[in-house]
């Protein structure tokens, strides 16, 4: 007689989830979920896009993701153990999860905002001469916004020039490099650029942070 009322329960449950209803709400559910997901995804992607990351969305992107996964974890749970079913809805989210962690792991991010800003910055040094080794710091006045980067400091510096970008890495300084000749120990000074590391963005082009001083 109990396993008769258990069934009957269970019974009950699927055919209320399988109701129109139900329906209903997990469509409305589905849709805001993923839009919350890519939503999450891209502002940890947009993180990354900096030359070094912008340490507040990181944080908050990254808290978010959490909470996303949660939710997930529960939707997942509560969809097999009332419907005995694996909804097919339910691999989207890992799917964005892993892509987006393959963006972050190839660089596309910065990659791809560079490229599309790349102009802004090749107007400031065209037509320079480029300094010669040895030469002094010469630091000079660039517009606030190059592109959608805010840059707060640029200099011509032995072999191009740099430009600082204002989020910097977490507490070290970051920003773009235009530098033909490739980085080289003369760039190891005080002020921005102390013990830099340099990424190569094409061209004469390079990212870098450095050790603030």
């Amino acid at each position: 007689m109990q396993d008769a009322t258990m069934s009957d329960t269970a019974t009950s449950d699927d055919a209320a989830l399988d109701g129109p209803g139900w329906r209903l709400i997990w469509a409305m559910w589905i849709c805001a979920f993923h839009l919350i997901v890519v939503a999450v995804a891209g502002g940890v992607l947009w993180s990354s896009s900096y030359p070094g990351w912008h340490l507040i969305l990181l944080a908050a992107s990254g808290f978010a993701s959490v909470v996303v996964a949660c939710c997930w974890l529960g939707s997942s749970l509560y969809v097999a153990r009332t419907t005995g079913r694996w909804s097919r809805w339910l691999l989207i989210a890992p799917v964005i999860g892993v892509l987006t962690l393959v963006l972050l792991g190839t660089g596309v991010p910065l990659n791809m905002r560079w490229a599309a800003n790349r102009d802004a910055f090749a107007a400031v040094v065209a037509g320079h001469p480029i300094p010669p080794p040895g030469s002094e710091w010469q630091h000079f006045t660039v517009p606030r916004w190059l592109g959608s980067y805010i840059i707060v400091g640029a200099a011509w510096v032995p072999g191009g020039a740099v430009f600082r970008e204002d989020q910097g890495a977490f507490f070290d300084s970051a920003g773009f490099a235009y530098l033909p000749g490739g980085p080289t120990a003369e760039l190891n000074a005080d002020g921005w650029l102390v013990r830099p590391s340099f990424r190569h963005l094409g061209g004469g082009w390079y990212s870098w942070t450095g050790n603030s001083s």
